[in-house]
């Protein structure tokens, strides 16, 4: 058996369908940029729906945020150098 820690959401059931629904708000959110219909709500306020998903993630699970965060572009691109 592994000593590993796991994140939360992989342990507590209510955390991972908090997480669950969250991520789902967050898939119809992209998958609906440019489309016009009533789920497309700009690329705006995507980045900023998703940045509030995100901070919420790391309340509920900070192992999983780690994981599941934004990268900055600037960071990614120094790390390959």
């Amino acid at each position: 058996m592994s000593n590993r820690v796991k994140p939360k959401y992989y342990t507590n059931k209510k955390v991972r369908e908090t997480i669950d629904k969250l991520l789902h708000k967050n898939s119809i959110n992209v998958s609906s940029l440019g489309t016009g219909s009533k789920h497309d709500i700009g690329e705006e306020a995507t980045a900023k729906e998703w940045l509030e998903i995100q901070l919420k993630v790391k309340d509920l699970d900070p192992m999983l945020y780690d994981i599941i965060k934004q990268q900055d572009d600037k960071e990614t691109l120094t790390d390959t150098k």
